[in-house]
């Protein structure tokens, strides 16, 4: 006769349940753990990604401020500059040689400069009355709608020069047929210098009435 050992069910299925429990609580914390590292290197991201953009926008201010700096003193040297030209280029009227043609529509114009040494590398006329006022540009080469007069009869639109020390007096003809006429003349005459680089001065340093030709 076999005499069998009762087993002890109820100790079994404790065994059995707190392996579970072990289990369920491994589990649990494996994943806390594996989220903690997640949110952790989302953090870290989140701080680079704010970093870049930081300095993105700190390189983009600093280009805006040079760029206005940088203006702000060309401009102030421009002033000071054209400051120092006052009463240097002047439009000349002694000989009777500046004056707007009726009949043709085109003006004429003496420009003068002192021996006074500045590098002027054009000169803006304007030409003005009650309608409006219009701006022709004298550059050295070629302009448009400008010439200058080698002769008396000659007036060369290519090869075109400057008032210089050496030439302080030259004298243009502008055609301004399309803006005025003989209806609509010319009344005011200013010129405002450029300087080097394309600097034109903000104010004209020289204006007079414009004589009438018939």
């Amino acid at each position: 006769m076999i005499i069998r050992k009762k087993s002890n069910s109820r100790s079994h299925f404790n065994i059995i349940q707190k392996r579970l429990k072990c289990k369920r609580s491994d589990s649990r914390a494996d994943f806390e753990n594996m989220n903690g590292i997640l949110l952790k290197s989302t953090r870290s991201q989140s701080e680079v990604i704010t970093t870049v953009l930081l300095v993105l926008i700190g390189i983009v201010a600093v280009g805006l401020l040079s760029a206005f700096v940088i203006n702000f003193v060309r401009n102030n040297l421009q002033s000071s500059d054209c400051l120092g030209l006052q009463g240097q280029v002047t439009i000349g009227t002694d000989d009777a040689m500046t004056f707007f043609n009726l009949s043709s529509s085109r003006s004429r114009v003496v420009i003068e400069r002192t021996q006074k040494d500045f590098n002027l590398s054009g000169v803006n006329v304007i030409l003005e009355n009650d309608g409006g006022a219009k701006s022709y540009k004298i550059r050295p080469g070629t302009s448009v709608n400008v010439c200058q007069f080698v002769s008396a009869t000659v007036c060369n639109y290519s090869n075109i020069v400057l008032p210089g020390t050496s030439n302080p007096k030259v004298t243009y003809r502008i055609n301004a047929t399309g803006d005025f006429s003989g209806s609509n003349s010319v009344k005011k005459i200013s010129v405002i210098p450029v300087l080097k680089g394309e600097v034109a001065c903000t104010e004209a340093m020289d204006e007079k009435t414009m004589p009438i030709y018939p």
